[in-house]
């Protein structure tokens, strides 16, 4: 809970110990009054001794029948509450995550539903990416392993000339591999949610980072004769190095894999007072609209027949990367132009 949610549930509190206060003093003087009246003008009992014991007892016995009802009436007020959080909590036990609460300010358990609808909220969410990963996690592994075990079971069943065997083996090869970094890269998608491996923070030099990873990756943008441009002051960057390294070599290697031979890439690192400002610029086959929601979207490949080769992940993790270090990364595309990927990072 938050300070401020304790400071309204403190106040609340003694809100309710004053009214409360003020009601007993209030009923006690009222049953007295009460009292006074039915022994003096009523009952005309002239003894005062014997007249103070009836005000007495009669006080007493007014303010707890009064008390009684009161509190009666209250619980059955909370009882009514309490049943209707019961059965929220049972239909979500079930698996209905639809499950809400409304909300009443006249309610004393407001505070208690508002949680509760919060709660059931950040489940549904959760739920739904937990469906939406398992379908798309089985879907894509599915194709590897078919492929190895399509292949395999060939080469058992027939006599294959040497070079049909150095092919199949070599698919069978290159799916491995596939499998065993698609398997990685899930492990760390969902690693990222883990505190420790955020927690993990150094101060570093940023820019050495990135033009490190930059040479890291030469072999690849040489290969294809792009033009690589890039800037890198020197900036101490507190954060986890690990995890910052794999965000800069999936965006450049995203930017290397989608621009044509003969294009350019542009890497950019600039301090923006407590922010960090990194481009990812390419001259490459950009995005439409539509591709560019769905870019950060586990599995997802923008070209619909994977002429690029690709796991769909890379992306994704990035775009997890900067959300658990409470950044930003915005994406500007335009088919046949080129994309821009600019995150922005916290740096205090």
């Amino acid at each position: 809970m938050q300070r401020n949610d304790i400071r309204k549930s403190m106040r609340r509190f003694a809100q309710q110990v004053i009214l409360i206060a003020i009601g007993i003093v209030l009923l006690i003087n009222a049953s007295n009054l009460l009292m006074t009246w039915i022994s003096t003008d009523l009952l005309h009992i002239s003894n005062a001794y014997i007249n103070s014991e009836v005000q007495f007892l009669g006080t007493l016995l007014i303010a707890l029948i009064i008390f009684i009802i009161l509190f009666a009436v209250s619980y059955n007020r909370r009882k009514k509450s309490l049943i209707i959080l019961t059965e929220g909590i049972e239909k979500v036990a079930k698996g209905d995550f639809s499950t809400r609460i409304p909300v009443s300010k006249r309610d004393g358990m407001n505070q208690v539903y508002q949680d509760f609808n919060s709660m059931i909220e950040e489940l549904e969410q959760v739920q739904v990416l937990r469906k939406d990963f398992i379908n798309s996690f089985s879907h894509e592994f599915k194709t590897p392993i078919a492929s190895i075990n399509g292949f395999s079971s060939l080469m058992l069943e027939k006599e294959l000339p040497r070079e049909e065997q150095k092919m199949y083996l070599k698919i069978i090869e290159e799916e491995s591999e596939r499998l065993s970094t698609m398997t990685k890269n899930t492990i760390l998608l969902t690693k990222l949610s883990s505190s420790e491996l955020i927690s993990r923070k150094e101060y570093y030099d940023l820019g050495e980072q990135l033009r490190q990873c930059s040479i890291l990756l030469s072999k690849e943008w040489i290969s294809k004769g792009l033009e690589f441009g890039g800037e890198f002051p020197e900036i101490r960057f507190y954060g986890n190095k690990e995890l910052m390294q794999h965000l800069w070599i999936n965006l450049i290697n995203n930017a290397i894999k989608y621009t044509p031979s003969g294009g350019e890439i542009n890497v950019t690192l600039s301090g923006q007072g407590k922010m960090v400002k990194v481009q990812v610029e390419d001259t490459g086959t950009g995005m439409d609209e539509e591709t560019v929601k769905h870019i950060f979207d586990a599995y997802f490949q923008g070209d619909a027949a994977h002429a690029n080769p690709g796991l769909g992940l890379g992306l994704s993790i990035a775009h997890e990367i900067v959300r658990v270090n409470d950044g930003r990364i915005e994406v500007a595309s335009t088919p046949g132009e080129g994309t821009t990927f600019t995150v922005y990072l916290p740096n205090p």
